[in-house]
């Protein structure tokens, strides 16, 4: 239930020393905001978290743009397979693109240990020439944090584009192969719309292949949602038009309490060649929300933002301010960060900004972009809008 302005300006002294006429509503949501459409009661945080109250702020270089932090595509020359031991006796085929790719063997539990002279590589002229190949000591004394008993292979810049054949004729139990390319311009991205998200929120996800700088139409993905405690959901892939693959994907209701970021593990393949990638996000159970309205004290440069929030813990505010400038341009001047430890039910946090980072010149109207709401004690962040609104 929305907080209103008359039970706001009562809430808490902070919000009393503004006017009732200058409460206003929080500006409508922009399409990439993140606003909780609903508020879940959490489980009690088991950290440890810290219940004192803290606020401070910091001066801008108004000449520096602030840019909103963008999500995360991950870019891919590599692919992992999982064999058994009588594919590696047998000799498993493996697709590369570019010379000089490495190739690396683990052991997975219970699994023979491998050694170097055991290794067999050949393409289709022969047996492949190697740069080097590394073992598993050799490799921790490089500072490399490996499985114990791998094997770390290079092929030789003479060995370009080909199938290859690899044999481990004294294998015993399951490994996992790990092919590496860095020299390929064969390359899966795979993105997501946001960085964060809350349960219940759609996300969309985007994959293409390139090869030689070329989209390709040929590419072919499955894909897997996976949340930090590893359940897992199929995610169906289809053509976006643009050359490239997308999916629209609803996140559970019940996100879990296990801390961690959650992943799309996409496993394409494009004219023959493999690519694995994935992507991290965040997702939050919204335990929180701005209550709709803010007030902003230009004399005292304050903005009271009454927060409804659904479970105890330690919830946090960030803004950053606006003003401007002679010549009638918005520039950001100062960034202000709050928490405190709330209740279930309303409370208030308070963004200070100081008067003294308006650059000689600098004044109303002001605006607060950026702003935030972050759940500190379950590390999860709740509401993000690109402007709040403006204020004299």
């Amino acid at each position: 239930m929305r907080l209103s302005i008359a039970i706001a300006i009562a809430l808490v002294p902070a919000f009393a020393s503004f006017a009732a006429s200058a409460a206003q509503p929080l500006r409508a949501p922009l399409a990439r905001d993140q606003v909780p459409s609903r508020l879940v009661a959490a489980p009690a945080a088991t950290m440890n978290v810290e219940r004192a109250p803290v606020s401070f702020s910091w001066k801008l270089d108004p000449t520096q743009a602030v840019a909103s932090p963008q999500p995360f595509v991950a870019q891919s020359r590599e692919y992992w397979e999982t064999v058994d031991a009588a594919q590696l006796d047998k000799g498993l085929p493996l697709k590369m693109s570019a010379p000089g790719s490495l190739i690396r063997i683990s052991p997975a539990q219970g699994a023979r240990a491998l050694r170097s002279d055991q290794l067999q590589i050949s393409g289709s002229r022969g047996a492949a020439k190697l740069q080097s190949i590394a073992s598993a000591e050799q490799l921790a004394k490089a500072g490399m944090d490996v499985q114990a008993g791998s094997l770390i292979a290079k092929l030789d810049a003479q060995e370009g584009a080909d199938t290859y054949t690899v044999r481990v004729p004294k294998a015993q139990g399951q490994y996992l192969v790990h092919v590496f390319e860095p020299a390929s311009s064969d390359v899966l991205r795979a993105g997501v719309d946001r960085s964060h998200a809350l349960a219940g929120d759609r996300l969309r996800f985007d994959v293409d292949f390139s090869r030689t700088g070329k989209r390709s139409s040929n590419v072919q993905a499955e894909a897997l949602l996976v949340a930090p405690d590893g359940r897992s959901w199929p995610v169906s892939m289809k053509a976006n038009g643009a050359g490239g693959l997308a999916a629209d994907v609803k996140l559970p209701d019940q996100v879990g309490n296990t801390p961690g970021l959650w992943e799309l593990q996409v496993f394409a393949n494009a004219d023959g060649i493999p690519r694995d990638a994935r992507t991290a996000f965040a997702v939050a159970a919204p335990t929180a929300r701005f209550d709709g309205v803010f007030a902003f004290n230009a004399k005292t440069m304050r903005m009271a933002l009454p927060v409804r929030a659904a479970s105890q813990g330690r919830y946090e505010a960030r803004g950053t301010l606006f003003a401007t400038a002679p010549d009638g341009v918005l520039r950001p001047v100062s960034e202000a960060h709050s928490a405190a430890w709330m209740k279930r039910g309303a409370g208030m946090l308070v963004l200070q900004f100081e008067r003294s980072h308006l650059p000689a010149g600098y004044g109303a109207p002001f605006e607060v972009r950026q702003l935030e709401l972050n759940d500190q004690s379950r590390m999860a962040p709740l509401e993000s809008r690109e402007s709040a609104g403006r204020a004299r």
